[in-house]
């Protein structure tokens, strides 16, 4: 059956303040059902010398990826670096909606979408 409600992660934009590095990893449920991590090792969040600044990294094939990243659910972590002190203000993520997401590889015919009949000049 489609899925109706899957994401295309766009991008995620937050504003902080740190005295030493952080990493950034973004999780999604898309392939594979469970939620993974989808920047290989993650993102490297520099040091903002204890001043707050916004940043945004690219999720989509603009960025450090390939491909976008897609999923029903997403998470964030933010892991700081061990004698890192790291404050979040605000985050968001910008992200588009697939209308309906359709899967080729699922048994036994792959998955098929129709409309329903149509009257033509009623």
């Amino acid at each position: 059956m489609a899925i109706q409600k899957v994401n295309e992660y766009k991008e995620i934009t937050f504003s902080y303040s740190s005295n030493g590095e952080a990493t950034l990893q973004f999780y999604s449920d898309m392939p594979g059902g469970a939620l993974a991590a989808r920047l290989g090792a993650g993102i490297t969040l520099p040091d903002s010398s204890s001043l707050r600044v916004t940043y945004t990294i690219p999720l989509d094939s603009g960025g450090p990826l390939t491909a976008a990243i897609e999923g029903t659910e997403f998470q964030v972590k933010i892991t700081p670096g061990a004698s890192t002190q790291f404050r979040l203000f605000s985050g968001h993520v910008k992200l588009r909606l697939i209308g309906i997401y359709l899967d080729g590889s699922t048994s036994p015919q792959g998955e098929v979408w129709f409309t329903q009949p149509i009257a033509v000049g009623a």
